[in-house]
């Protein structure tokens, strides 16, 4: 599908206004445009009325003009293969003032541009709900050249079309968008569209026209650990004032386990091997439940796994005691994986392997909702607490394993611990240095997060894309 011809409008501002005159018409500008981007909204999902609206265009008039941006929307599966889903252009609607600034109505948007600075205005009608996989992409139009007067204004829809195209299967969906104010956007994909992840900024050294790129979605998890830390955000890293410790530190948001856990606990209370107390000294390869409580005086894990893996299921808390894993069959590879549907308080305990240099002898799980609280302990493994959780939001409080933690953070370090390994979270408190740190990215191949048995279903990413065209005249 390929969009009709886009209309942009240039609003001028008339030559020797003064200061005070020039700041009154800006924010008349501003309080128009936003009033604007209401009205045409409103005009794409109701095609029975006419909306009136008044418009401050200043002395001059508003000019249209065609291609003012451009969108490219696309799917593309782990091979590199595409799937074109649509393409086509978007009209602005701009002013420029005297001192420089601009406001744009542009895509349903309204952005107000000063400098290298942008602000949103007014935040546009295109999303991506994680939570029913939807992506929502709204394209207007306007009918025709023309000059538009200030005064009032009457909005109408001429037409309107749907994408024929309602879903993709597990490929990633990609969008694109070239634009004037493509700062503005890229703010909007990176903090306001959901589940969004920046593949391209705006401008860089392989880029300096201004094109945005974005994927939805999750990571595949077939890459996990392929990266010392992978965070939902690089900006949810708060590092300590002497500098940070993690330098191999990504913006990846990969899927929770949350649904994948829980499942794992009812199967495992019912059909595995349970340990209670006093059980916990010698784990052998196999499948294993520990219930609330049921480790609360062990001082020590160990996982002897000369003939294979060991999954436990831990319906607590990892908290109270060390964890060691020695014994890892002939080639040093068998693995001992934990998932957890509480928190991790290290304390003074230490987390090692005593089968080498891989780190992933040893691998953590946890749930959205899992904090992790270093202390002054040793921490040798991987560790995957993915969360897109937000503090505050939707009843959850935040990540506080214990009084001393900002629960804005998932990861709290505030003694002198070390670590060897990966992690992949929601973000990192680094209120005091480790003792030492090794981040050691891993061979995605040799790590299978989920289980056999237990892999979610095939992803589903619906598209709510459609074409708008908007006949907007002085009324």
């Amino acid at each position: 599908m390929v969009a009709a011809g886009s209309i942009g409008v240039l609003l001028v501002a008339g030559e020797g206004i003064g200061q005070t005159e020039q700041q009154s018409e800006q924010e008349r500008v501003e309080q128009a445009f936003v009033e604007l981007s209401q009205q045409i909204s409103t005009a794409t999902t109701n095609n029975d009325v006419t909306h009136g609206s008044n418009l401050e265009a200043g002395e001059h008039g508003a000019i249209a003009h065609h291609d003012s941006a451009t969108y490219e929307i696309w799917a593309e599966n782990n091979s590199g293969t595409t799937t074109p889903i649509a393409n086509g252009t978007i009209g602005t609607i701009e002013y420029d003032a005297d001192d420089g600034t601009r406001l744009a109505y542009e895509g349903g948007a309204v952005f107000r541009e000063t400098g290298t600075q942008t602000r949103i205005l007014s935040t546009p009608p295109i999303n991506y709900d994680h939570r029913t996989n939807t992506l929502s992409f709204p394209v207007v139009e306007l009918t025709e050249n023309k000059t538009i007067d200030s005064g009032d204004i009457a909005i109408e829809q001429a037409s309107a079309h749907a994408n024929s195209m309602n879903y993709i299967k597990d490929d990633h969906v990609f969008i694109e968008i070239e634009s004037e104010y493509c700062l503005g956007w890229e703010q909007h994909f990176t903090s306001e569209a959901g589940d969004t992840s920046l593949q391209q900024g705006c401008y860089g050294a392989a880029n300096d026209d201004g094109a945005l790129k974005v994927r939805l979605g999750y990571e595949d998890i077939d890459n996990a650990f392929s990266r010392g830390v992978a965070l939902s955000d690089e900006s949810n890293y708060d590092a300590h004032q002497s500098g940070g410790e993690f330098d191999d530190i990504g913006s990846e948001q990969f899927k929770p386990l949350d649904g994948i856990i829980s499942e794992m606990k009812a199967d495992f209370r019912e059909n595995e091997s349970h340990i209670d107390t006093g059980d916990w000294s010698e784990i052998t390869a196999g499948t294993y439940f520990a219930a609330e409580g049921s480790l609360d005086a062990a001082d020590e894990l160990t996982f002897s796994l000369e003939d294979g893996d060991a999954v436990l299921v831990l319906d607590d808390d990892i908290s109270g005691y060390d964890i060691t894993v020695d014994a890892c069959g002939p080639d040093g590879s068998n693995q001992a994986k934990i998932y957890a549907t509480g928190d991790i308080d290290v304390g003074n305990n230490e987390f090692t392997q005593t089968c080498g240099d891989d780190e992933s002898n040893l691998q953590l799980y946890g749930t959205s909702e899992m904090g992790v609280d270093f202390g002054n302990g040793y921490v040798e493994g991987l560790l995957y607490a993915a969360s897109d959780k937000t503090p505050g939001e939707d009843g959850f409080d935040g990540w506080q394993v214990n009084s001393n933690n900002d629960e804005e953070y998932q990861i709290h370090i505030q003694g002198s611990p070390e670590f060897d390994g990966s992690i992949i979270a929601h973000s990192i408190s680094e209120r005091s240095n480790f003792n030492d740190v090794n981040e050691q990215p891993m061979n995605s191949s040799e790590i299978e997060v989920i289980p056999p048995g237990y892999e979610p279903a095939p992803q589903l990413t619906y598209l709510n894309i459609a074409e708008y065209e908007i006949d907007v005249k002085n009324d």
